[in-house]
């Protein structure tokens, strides 16, 4: 009778312990796969910033049309292997969703071709913070004590960047300003994809992104064109392919993730940053940068934990 009862329930143990195992698996693939994205979205603004350092005539408008154009092909293929149907008019979202991301990373891109790279993307990785202010009045989201608190610290780190060197100096860097105008941008790009993606695919969303970018970037890259015949093209196509690998990497992975995982783990490109950039590009951030950064990052993964543990209640 013992032996029919381990017969049975050994099926089902196993079974469990089976499904458990691919759960972790699925979970540690999509972990790989945001990691991945953030070392290729450093690493496309590290080809950016070597651009700009081995030839001043490589603008960084150069950098963003091409990886919107590259970018295009690739979502176009995309969105065939969907099956799905092209359509002039989409819903308001998709546009701005478009709009604000094209402005976000021409932003970006001029911080980086302007000023250190590990500070760029620091800077740009304040978009979850300026994501929970502008959701108090568009959402109505008010925030408890906890979220105040929370962004209390990211916007001392984004003030350890911009006040810091007004004391220090008496004058605030511009590639500094390029890199906080992207991180807001991109929030507003973040808030009009929730509304995007309700009444699109992710398919067509990409595909108007990188259309419009495409469209938009162009008139500000047509004088530089030519550059990409020249040795420094180069850096010019490894930053496009790494953006466009990095945006595909970010998309799968919440396939296997959960937002809040998912947040958390494409935050690490703000020490992936500091630590690249003091290694290769010898950019030294000095204590105020390496605290601001830390506050940043810290901001930024408790306000991922602070919206998980809302969710559950």
């Amino acid at each position: 009778m013992l032996t029919f009862r381990i017969a049975m329930i050994l099926p089902v143990r196993l079974g469990a312990i089976m499904s458990q195992s691919i759960y972790h698996r699925r979970q540690l693939y999509g972990i790989l796969l945001n990691a991945f994205s953030a070392l290729s979205f450093y690493f496309a603004t590290f080809f950016v910033r070597l651009g700009a350092l081995y030839d001043a005539d490589l603008a960084s408008e150069l950098f963003a049309f091409v990886r919107y154009l590259l970018g295009f092909f690739f979502a176009l293929f995309l969105f065939r292997k969907a099956g799905l149907t092209f359509r002039w008019k989409v819903p308001l979202p998709v546009y701005l969703r478009a709009i604000f991301n094209t402005l976000a990373l021409l932003f970006f891109y001029e911080a980086v071709a302007t000023g250190p790279a590990g500070t760029a993307n620091v800077l740009n990785m304040t978009y979850p913070a300026f994501v929970a202010i502008l959701a108090i009045p568009i959402f109505r989201e008010i925030p408890d004590s906890r979220m105040l608190l929370v962004l209390g610290f990211s916007l001392t780190g984004i003030a350890l960047y911009v006040l810091y060197p007004l004391i220090d100096t008496g004058s605030i860097s511009k590639a500094d300003l390029w890199g906080i105008g992207s991180g807001l941008l991109a929030a507003i790009a973040i808030l009009s994809l929730r509304g995007a993606a309700m009444q699109a695919r992710a398919e067509e969303i990409l595909l108007w992104m990188f259309a419009l970018g495409s469209v938009a970037s162009f008139p500000l890259a047509v004088s530089s064109l030519s550059q990409l015949l020249k040795p420094g093209g180069l850096f010019v196509l490894a930053s496009a392919c790494l953006g466009i690998a990095g945006q595909w990497s970010l998309t799968r992975s919440y396939a296997y993730l959960s937002a809040t995982a998912g947040s958390i783990v494409s935050s690490l490109r703000i020490p992936i940053a500091l630590v690249a950039g003091f290694f290769l590009l010898q950019e030294i951030p000095g204590f105020s940068g390496i605290l601001g950064a830390g506050l940043i990052f810290a901001g930024n993964l408790f306000l991922a934990l602070f919206r998980r543990s809302e969710k559950k209640e």
